[in-house]
């Protein structure tokens, strides 16, 4: 009799024990990278190590990154990226803040990848290269850190002087001095929908959004996205002191919040 009753108490536990498990894989969700940055309140620019800024290296280190219900970084791991420029990513991406992922309205754990890109600035990136994540190198203006690539060129001031330059998010977000926030859609908080609206964005040389173009997001909240973010103003992004138009991404989070 015994048996039985202490097989049946090892059966409860171990039902117990894979509830337990079951519970805590689904507090924590795997969310695109694009998402997560919709949620960035703090990002810390890494700094260049100087043994790899002597040697002329650059080029991209991804983490996978698991962030906490407040928004803190907890974990990271190295999946890829030169030797001598992953410490430097790691040490600032530790200090990175997010704001709470919400599921169904609960704030859960997030698992998800996070690309730092190393650019010499004065070594220009070839167009779509360093599309992801902060790239390090100076104050935005300063010698064009972060600069992507010449949109279109301006002929009267020389063949190579940029009229327009593409810059990361990363580096649009440290230029960005008045950030309206977007009316949440009734009809949209009555049906429960979240997600991030992604815009494509002209920045015009006194810092004014000039232009906005929809890339993607739900239909009910791209609107007010759009509306948000025509209002936003940025300080000028200077290349050699010149002010130039900026076109760049931006992405609007709409998380819903009981």
């Amino acid at each position: 009799m015994s048996r039985h009753l202490m097989a049946a108490l090892l059966l409860l536990i171990c039902f117990a024990s894979l509830a337990e498990t079951q519970v805590s894989t689904s507090q924590r969700v795997r969310v695109s990278e694009s998402i997560v940055q919709g949620l960035m309140i703090k990002r810390v620019a890494p700094d260049y190590p100087p043994l790899a800024r002597q040697a002329r290296i650059q080029g991209t280190v991804v983490l996978k990154v698991q962030i906490n219900k407040s928004g803190d970084v907890v974990n990271l791991q190295l999946v890829s990226g030169h030797p001598m420029l992953a410490p430097a990513a790691i040490e600032a991406v530790k200090k990175w803040k997010y704001m709470p992922y919400l599921l169904n309205g609960e704030p859960v754990e997030v698992e998800t990848s996070v690309t730092v890109n190393f650019t010499l600035s004065d070594k220009p990136v070839a167009e779509g290269e360093g599309a992801a994540g902060e790239i390090p190198g100076g104050v935005p203006g300063d010698h064009a850190p972060g600069v992507m690539g010449v949109v279109s060129s301006n002929p009267g001031n020389g063949p190579n002087a940029p009229q327009r330059i593409r810059v990361s998010s990363g580096v649009a977000q440290r230029l960005l001095l008045t950030k309206v926030q977007p009316q949440y859609p009734q009809d949209a908080k009555d049906q429960h929908i979240q997600g991030v609206v992604v815009l494509q964005v002209i920045i015009d040389k006194e810092g004014n959004v000039a232009h906005i173009e929809l890339i993607s997001g739900p239909p009910e909240l791209a609107p007010a996205a759009l509306e948000a973010v025509k209002q936003w103003k940025y300080r000028p992004y200077l290349l050699n002191g010149t002010p130039l138009e900026v076109h760049t991404q931006v992405q609007v989070n709409f998380t819903l919040v009981n």
